[in-house]
C-alpha cells in the first residue's frame, strides 16, 4: 500500500515538474513573431475589409497569450481606424487546450469576455457566453463616422456568434440581447420638435446572419417618448450605406406635451386617428440618409 502511495506521489511530482518546465520554456522561447503574423491573418479573414495590427503579444503566466492592443483599420486606406481592442488575454481550457479558449479584453470603455471554440477540421469557430459590460458607443470611431450622429450611454449584452469558412471567407451568424441605459440618440432631422431622444432604457433581441442584423422585441423608455420597434439592418454595403427597414410605435409622454402649444397640436393631430395612444412609424433609407415617417 505504501509503495502504491509513493508511486502516486512520484507521478504527481513528475507531472508538476514537467508543467513547470513547459512554463519556463514558453516564457523564454515564446514564438512571438510567428504567432503575431498568424493571428493578424486569421483576424483579417474574420473582420473582412480590415487591416489588423497586433502589438505587445506575448506569453502570460501560466498558460495564456496576451496582447496589449489589437488595432483594426480600413484595408483600403490603412489609416482610418475601425476599432481597437486592449489588454486582450486568451487562456486555453485545460481539458481542450488546442480547441477551447477563454477570452477577456477591454474595448470601447468596457470589459468583455467569452469562450472561443475552434474546429480545425471543419474550419468553424464559435464564440459562446459572450458578455459585454460597460461599453460606451461614443468611443467607437467607425460608428460615429458612419452614422454622423452622437450616440451615448452604457451598453451591456449577452449572446453567441459563430462562423464557418466557405468559398474563401467566413459565413457568420449570431444572436443575443442588447441593452443601453442612460443615453441619448441624436437625430439628423427633428422628430416632434426633438433633436435627440433621451433614453433611460433601450432593449432588443438581436439576430445576425449573412450580413443582416435583425432587431426583435425592441422597446425603449425615454424622457419625452417611449415605444416599441422591430426591423432589420442590411450591412452588405458596409455600415455607412447600410439599409434600414424598421416599424414601430411611439407614445408621447407629458414632458413632450409641455414643450409648447405647437407640439401639443402636432401630437393631438397624430393621435386623433389612433385608438391606443400610440403613433405607428416607419424608418427606412440608409444609416447616413434615413427616412422617418408617421403612419396615420
Amino acid at each position: 500500500m505504501k509503495l502504491f502511495e509513493h508511486k502516486i506521489v512520484l507521478l504527481l511530482a513528475l507531472f508538476y515538474y514537467g508543467l513547470f518546465c513547459a512554463v519556463v520554456m514558453l516564457y523564454f522561447r515564446f514564438p512571438t513573431e510567428q504567432l503575431q503574423l498568424f493571428c493578424e491573418t486569421k483576424l483579417e479573414q474574420v473582420v473582412t475589409g480590415s487591416d489588423c495590427k497586433i502589438s505587445g503579444i506575448g506569453y502570460g503566466f501560466p498558460f495564456s497569450i496576451k496582447a496589449n492592443t489589437i488595432r483594426f483599420s480600413d484595408s483600403k486606406t490603412k489609416k482610418q481606424e475601425l476599432f481597437t481592442l486592449t489588454d486582450v488575454r486568451i487562456t486555453p481550457t485545460l481539458t481542450a487546450m488546442t480547441s477551447r479558449f477563454g477570452l477577456e479584453l477591454d474595448a470601447f470603455g468596457g470589459t468583455h469576455n467569452g469562450t472561443l471554440e475552434l474546429n480545425r477540421d471543419t474550419k468553424e469557430f464559435t464564440l459562446q457566453d459572450i458578455e459585454v459590460r460597460g461599453l460606451d458607443p461614443a468611443t467607437i470611431p467607425f460608428l460615429k463616422q458612419a452614422s454622423k450622429r452622437e450616440i451615448t450611454g452604457t451598453v451591456t449584452g449577452t449572446g453567441s456568434f459563430q462562423g464557418k469558412w466557405e468559398n474563401g471567407k467566413y459565413v457568420t451568424e449570431g444572436k443575443g440581447k442588447l441593452s443601453l441605459e442612460q443615453g441619448s440618440f441624436a437625430l439628423l432631422l427633428p422628430v416632434l420638435s426633438l433633436n435627440s431622444i433621451d433614453l433611460r432604457k433601450f432593449e432588443t433581441d438581436i439576430e445576425f446572419r449573412d450580413s443582416t442584423l435583425q432587431c426583435l422585441n425592441g422597446i425603449f423608455n425615454g424622457n419625452e417618448l417611449k415605444g416599441a420597434f422591430s426591423g432589420s439592418l442590411e450591412l452588405h454595403a458596409g455600415l455607412k450605406r447600410a439599409t434600414l427597414s424598421f416599424i414601430g410605435e411611439l407614445e408621447p409622454l407629458p414632458p413632450l406635451l409641455q414643450q409648447g402649444k405647437q407640439v401639443q397640436n402636432m401630437v393631438m393631430q397624430l393621435l386623433k386617428k389612433q385608438q391606443h395612444g400610440t403613433v405607428p412609424f416607419v424608418l427606412k433609407g440608409t444609416v447616413q440618409k434615413p427616412s422617418f415617417t408617421f403612419e396615420t
